[in-house]
């Protein structure tokens, strides 16, 4: 019988290169979204994180369905 551990802590914050491996794009993606304003950083001396709570609401507002966009009656 196996148990499952429900007090697993889920991770919070991922430094730009972790962003890249996990999420994909580049170091400049990810940059020039902080830069634009899209993505919050938390800057702690020259290390900066990305909190995975921004993550996901960038990533949300970022979401489309292409095909119901292009066969919305005008």
């Amino acid at each position: 019988m196996t148990h499952c551990h429900h007090n697993v802590t889920k991770r919070r914050l991922f430094s730009l290169k972790e962003l890249v491996e996990h999420f994909g794009g580049t170091i400049w993606f990810w940059r020039s979204q902080i830069w634009s304003g899209n993505l919050p950083v938390l800057t702690v001396g020259k290390k900066q994180w990305i909190d995975s709570l921004d993550l996901e609401e960038f990533i949300n507002n970022h979401k489309s369905r292409l095909w119901e966009e292009k066969n919305k009656p005008r």
